[in-house]
């Protein structure tokens, strides 16, 4: 009960209403059929762009079984709403669909949507990342604040150290799990910020705090890395 009016109050909340969304749609691909997929993938990416959407299409590496994310990125609740009616009645659409079905070069492993805590952020500034991590935390019952002060001030020590940060909190397919995405220019840039972080004392403290603490506000249910095959 206390997540779904949690969910409720997510959605009804003017600041989220006007922050980026993302759907998030992960694909298994079967056997031999990774590069069909992929051309598939590019082919629904070409129709959602048409409709308003900004598409972009990863490979996820460490920490998975390396499945592919078709992530679609509105601008807010508004953009995101007319897309999907658009995509609801689009012709081009259910003939991708139809022909998509005859003969499913993967199957969907899950879904979800999540709301950007950023809204600033805007569903085209993205076209400069190529490698991402990201870890899911798991808020204990009435840990959420906490947790995003929490990300708050990693993301202030992290962005010092040349990544990006950008936080989410889900909603539809999820529970009120919230992510902390990393962004970098390349694996390298990764290996560097990574590299600097096991040196920076500012961060090694705020680390230590939060695994020392006796009273944790929330429980890491994963992680992974993966990178940006493309951006439409």
């Amino acid at each position: 009960m206390k997540k779904l009016l949690l969910l409720i109050v997510i959605l009804c909340n003017s600041q989220f209403a006007s922050a980026e969304i993302v759907e998030v749609y992960r694909w298994k691909a079967f056997p031999g059929k990774g590069a069909e997929l992929l051309a598939a993938a590019q082919e629904a990416a070409s129709i959602h762009t048409a409709m308003g959407a900004s598409v972009q299409i990863n490979q996820l590496d460490i920490g998975t079984t390396q499945n592919i994310d078709y992530v679609l990125r509105y601008d807010d609740l508004s953009s995101w709403g007319r897309v999907k009616d658009t995509n609801a009645t689009s012709v081009d659409y259910a003939e991708f669909i139809t022909l998509f079905a005859e003969n499913p070069p993967g199957e969907l492993v899950e879904s979800i949507f999540a709301t950007n805590t950023d809204n600033t952020t805007m569903a085209n500034d993205f076209s400069d990342v190529s490698a991402f991590s990201v870890f899911i935390w798991d808020p204990v019952p009435g840990g959420s604040v906490a947790l995003t002060e929490g990300f708050a001030a990693a993301k202030v020590i992290h962005e010092s150290l040349g990544a990006r940060v950008e936080t989410y909190i889900e909603t539809y397919g999820g529970t009120d799990k919230m992510h902390y995405v990393m962004l970098f220019d390349s694996w390298t840039h990764m290996a560097e910020v990574t590299t600097a972080m096991n040196t920076d004392e500012t961060w090694l403290a705020f680390n230590a705090a939060s695994l020392g603490a006796t009273d944790p506000t929330a429980l890491l249910v994963q992680s992974f890395a993966g990178s940006v095959l493309a951006n439409f």
